[in-house]
């Protein structure tokens, strides 16, 4: 059975800690690779370090990225070219552990469909608690 690969980019160690996060939820991560774009890495040392990763792993991988335009999106894009992975942005806790719940569990690897439960879990993920709180008491 193919199982998904998560790659997730950030700016800092925002990804990997991100990462470590999902872990005390879902317990510990198979196929799950982290990028960190760290203060001193130049854009070439981020996308070499990116390519290398992507070298490493095979199968149906979604990148998950922190800003659209930012070096990690930008990189992660440019390199589906060449890998044939999707990328989506705004990755946020909810989103990550919806996605490697799917993806430890399906039995087949649909990455459209995937992608598109992204966007419905990061939907359905913000809520301003006050309403939803208040709504609830009447």
């Amino acid at each position: 059975m193919t199982k998904l690969n998560l790659v997730v980019a950030t700016h800092g160690s925002f990804g990997a800690e991100l990462i470590r996060s999902a872990e005390m939820i879902v317990g510990k991560t198979v196929n799950v690779y982290s990028l960190s774009l760290l203060p001193d890495k130049s854009f070439e040392n981020f996308l070499a370090e990116a390519n290398e990763l992507f070298e490493t792993i095979s199968g149906p991988t979604i990148a998950l990225v922190d800003l659209f335009g930012g070096t990690p999106s930008n990189v992660l894009t440019a390199l589906t070219k060449k890998y044939q992975h999707k990328v989506v942005t705004g990755v946020n806790l909810p989103m990550f552990i919806d996605l490697y719940m799917k993806g430890t569990t399906a039995e087949t690897i649909d990455l459209d469909a995937f992608v598109e439960s992204c966007f419905t879990v990061a939907k359905e993920s913000v809520v301003l608690t006050n309403e939803q709180l208040l709504s609830e008491g009447d």
